[in-house]
């Protein structure tokens, strides 16, 4: 089994990175965590860090059962990639990387509902810095994906 810890800030692509492995969206299941999708209190999570990567390994191990490419989708905490790495040595980290001019475009462009906020706002939420913690803590362990085209 091929196994992906993909991670990136806002808007750099992570849902259209490998459209064809099994998705583990973390998002998702945050959302079960705490029982609500609102995207304020989504991104007020990081003293669940414990309990969000244990439920991301009880569903790579039902997955794992099925299928060969497993992407965990979003991860926002070291903590997380942490314990992934530590139940899952053979992962690969994989960090998207993309100008931050192209990723409030497509912050601006996708008119998504949940973005009630500018992307200066949204880019700089406690969770998207502890996600840029994760390129600075794990960057020998990482694999930076170029994901943008210039056009």
């Amino acid at each position: 089994m091929k196994l992906t810890l993909l991670v990136g800030r806002i808007c750099s692509g992570k849902s259209s990175y490998k459209p064809d492995a099994c998705r583990i969206v973390v998002s998702n299941i945050v959302k079960d965590i705490i029982k609500s999708s609102d995207r304020s209190e989504l991104q007020n999570t990081i003293h669940l860090a414990k309990r969000i990567s244990t439920a991301i390994d009880m569903v790579i191990d039902t997955a794992q059962n099925v299928f060969d490419d497993i992407v965990v989708d979003g991860i926002r905490q070291p903590e997380i990639v942490e314990d992934l790495m530590l139940s899952h040595p053979h992962a690969d980290l994989v960090w998207l990387e993309v100008p931050e001019e192209e990723r409030k475009r497509r912050y601006e462009t996708r008119k998504d509902a949940k973005d009630t906020e500018s992307f200066e706002i949204a880019d700089n939420k406690a969770i998207e810095l502890e996600c840029q913690k994760i390129f600075s803590i794990f960057k020998d362990q990482l694999t930076v994906v170029h994901n943008y085209t210039q056009k």
